[in-house]
């Protein structure tokens, strides 16, 4: 009788194998307990003698569902596991979801402020440079031989003002740049828009600008995999008055 690779489940706690939708129960996050000093490979070919050996990856379908076959390499030992294909994006998905509810909520600043923009005077949009960083979750599946994880980073990249007036976005790069006195009136910045006309013709007398940031998310697992996921928008809608005057102090 030939011998077979394990297939990989989950430790021996309630939290049931990697297989199908029980995946949801055992993801934890945070990075795992231990360190892990061994390290995941795909293997690519089973041969019968040692030496070089090429050919496609190795998978099985069991029950409908597609397994992996992976090495795990420890400093003293290695061993073959059957993996569910999908476990990495699934466990990336959950992951996913906790960077979703972690991007720091929107706080923007304008000038002149959002009560008193003016016709043709440039209004300044920016966002503190404290939010604009990158946030990562790791989640993780422990099993028999050891965690699997995936960590998912959320990177801002892009600004976005809807001006609320019919008229297009404006995107710009990086958080924007911070009106000062200093600066002066005549001043420009990429992260700027102009109002062409007063809000008083609305019937709130203000327009309902939008600012976002659009953020690019990936994921990377410890299996040697890994890949881009939808991006994420955070916005903030702010009530703004633009008034007919053509001079006034930001």
């Amino acid at each position: 009788m030939s011998w077979r690779p394990p297939v990989v489940l989950a430790e021996a706690n309630g939290s049931g194998s990697l297989i199908g939708d029980n995946i949801e129960a055992q993801v934890s996050f945070n990075a795992p307990p231990t360190k892990d000093p061994c390290s995941w490979h795909v293997v690519t070919s089973v041969t019968a003698t040692p030496g070089p050996s090429s050919g496609p990856i190795t998978i099985r379908s069991r029950n409908g569902i597609e397994d992996v076959l992976y090495v795990r390499r420890c400093p003293t030992s290695q061993s073959l596991h059957w993996i569910p294909q999908s476990t990495s994006v699934r466990v990336a998905q959950h992951s996913e979801n906790k960077v979703s509810r972690l991007v720091n909520m929107l706080l923007i600043k304008t000038a002149p402020p959002s009560n008193k923009m003016v016709v043709n005077v440039g209004t300044w949009f920016w966002v503190p440079r404290a939010i604009w960083k990158s946030v990562s979750v790791t989640a993780y599946i422990p099993t028999s031989v050891g965690p699997i994880s995936v960590t998912t980073t959320a990177v801002p990249t892009s600004l976005i003002y809807s001006p609320g007036d019919g008229h297009d976005p404006v995107t710009c790069a990086g958080p924007g740049i911070a009106w000062s006195r200093s600066r002066g009136d005549d001043a420009t910045t990429d992260c700027m828009y102009t109002y062409t006309s007063a809000s008083h013709t609305r019937a709130s007398g203000t327009y309902a600008a939008n600012t976002a940031i659009k953020w690019s998310v990936s994921w990377r697992s410890n299996l040697g995999v890994g890949g881009p996921l939808p991006s994420i928008r955070t916005g903030l809608t702010t009530p703004v008055r633009v008034l007919e005057l053509q001079a006034l102090s930001r």
